[in-house]
């Protein structure tokens, strides 16, 4: 590309129009321009006109999530997302109109797919984690139907290292919010194509945009992944050992070094020569010259100084300490307690799973559903969400064992309870002296409360009577 089209086109970069907008109560509402501005680097020379390039640390973070030890951690993950199933959140005492049901139908057949490839939505939960979790950002392409009807008829996975962030320099989008740049890899380094017939600009409904819970920084225009945050500690390991490592021959640090008692300095020059022209370590050098003993002083060692199994359980510990997690979080002690074992899993789905849930399902509700103009047209209190719930055995016998609990603690009424549980209530009304008591509509305390007054209103009519009060048996035994 000339220098002179090259200095237009980061002329034009540079004074382009700020627009940002925010939905709100439903509405869409433009904003005012930002006063600040964001750090992005750029120059005359290096202008960020087709977005902001993600750099070699996405790509090398790409390549550490593909390691075994953050594989097994998204693997974790995975387990519980997978299988979840699809529904809807809708207002409380709200009963969804045919039109938001039949509109329901049609989204969850299109989530559930089958996609492009024949992906299943859990194929696209994989896809998606697995990029947050290395570089930051998932992505999918909306797919609509060919004669328009069905604005988004599938999803497609979109490989997150290739996608860039057109942003200004206050941090907002611009008017072309994304482009799509191919890369090429070259002698073990990521070469990123720049000319204009290699780049696809694409719009904000092109995308369904996603970012790891958590990842956001004020100094950066893309997130900061745990995969990421692993490349950055073994780069300033790999760094620090560099650094001791400059003022050696070849780059390389000795591994220590031969003392000799009493040497001269003829001995010391035949020892130097002898060990310059031996191979491999230096300990296994003969000894020659001087009339004391020789010692081997350690200096420096490896960047890590463990053994090959160490090194793999310390790698192992860092990835887990970038997602918050330890080993036994996700059973991969030998010592497992299994009296334990949920409440661990409680707090993977805590710190890790609940997010990506969330994310994906404010994802696909803001940018997915929005797309459809059915549902547009919703009243606002008809308009439902996205709500991935699981059907694990454990999380339900919890989630009735919590329930059970609401109930005999007076919190919830058994009609609730009921309901709650997925089972029909039937009629709960019984007739007490006289005095018709619905016992499904009221906590437990309150229904015994009812039946004491019933009974002992009972027992003073039948006083007045002559009688002793306990004829008759008690209905609700």
């Amino acid at each position: 590309m000339a220098l002179k089209h090259y200095l237009e086109q980061h002329e034009t970069y540079r004074q382009r129009p700020e627009k940002s907008t925010a939905s709100i109560g439903g509405s869409s509402v433009d904003l005012e321009d930002s006063q600040t501005l964001q750090q992005v680097e750029d120059s005359i020379l290096g202008a960020n006109v087709h977005g902001v390039p993600r750099g070699k640390e996405a790509y090398q973070a790409r390549k550490l999530g593909e390691t075994w030890a953050m594989e097994i951690i998204k693997n974790a993950i995975n387990d519980q997302l997978s299988g979840a199933d699809l529904g809807r959140e809708t207002p409380e005492d709200i009963d969804p109109s045919p039109a938001a049901t039949s509109l329901w139908e049609l989204l969850r057949d299109v989530l559930d797919g089958p996609h492009l490839q024949k992906d299943s939505w859990n194929d696209l939960v994989s896809a998606v984690v697995s990029d947050m979790a290395d570089i930051g950002n998932g992505y999918l392409e909306p797919i609509g139907s060919t004669d328009g009807s069905i604005p988004v008829a599938a999803l497609k996975p979109v490989d997150a290292l290739t996608i860039r962030h057109n942003v200004t320099a206050t941090g907002e989008f611009d008017e072309t919010p994304f482009y799509q740049a191919p890369f090429r890899t070259h002698a073990g380094s990521i070469v990123s194509g720049v000319g204009d017939s290699e780049l696809t600009p694409l719009d904000h409904d092109d995308l369904v945009v996603m970012r790891y819970p958590g990842s956001k920084r004020s100094n950066r225009i893309y997130p900061r992944a745990p995969g990421m945050q692993v490349q950055a500690a073994l780069e300033h390991l790999t760094h620090s050992t560099i650094h001791a490592q400059r003022f050696y021959n070849d780059n390389e640090l000795p591994s220590g070094f031969v003392q000799m008692i009493n040497a001269g300095e003829q001995d010391f020059t035949e020892i130097e020569e002898t060990i310059k022209n031996a191979a491999g370590d230096p300990r296994k050098v003969g000894v020659i010259g001087g009339d004391g003993p020789a010692n081997w002083i350690e200096m420096g060692g490896t960047a890590l100084n463990l053994d090959i199994i160490g090194e793999q359980q310390w790698f192992l510990q860092l990835c887990l300490a970038a997602f918050g997690l330890t080993k036994g979080e996700i059973a991969m002690t030998e010592d497992v307690n299994y009296n334990t074992a949920d409440a661990e899993l409680s707090i993977v789905h805590k710190r890790v799973t609940q997010g990506f849930l969330e994310t994906l399902e404010d994802a696909i509700t803001t940018q997915v559903f929005r797309q459809f103009e059915s549902y547009q047209e919703l009243p606002d209190e008809q308009r439902f969400s996205l709500k991935l719930t699981h059907s694990d055995p454990r999380q339900e016998r919890a989630r009735e064992e919590h329930l059970r609990e609401r109930y005999e603690a007076g919190t919830l009424p058994l009609n609730a309870y009921l309901q709650k549980l997925g089972e029909e209530t039937g009629d709960t009304t019984v007739e007490i002296a006289g005095v018709e008591i619905d016992y499904g509509e009221h906590p437990k305390y309150i229904i015994e409360q009812l039946i004491r007054d019933a009974r002992g209103s009972a027992s003073d009519d039948s006083s007045e009577d002559g009688g002793d009060g306990d004829d008759g048996v008690d209905p609700i035994q």
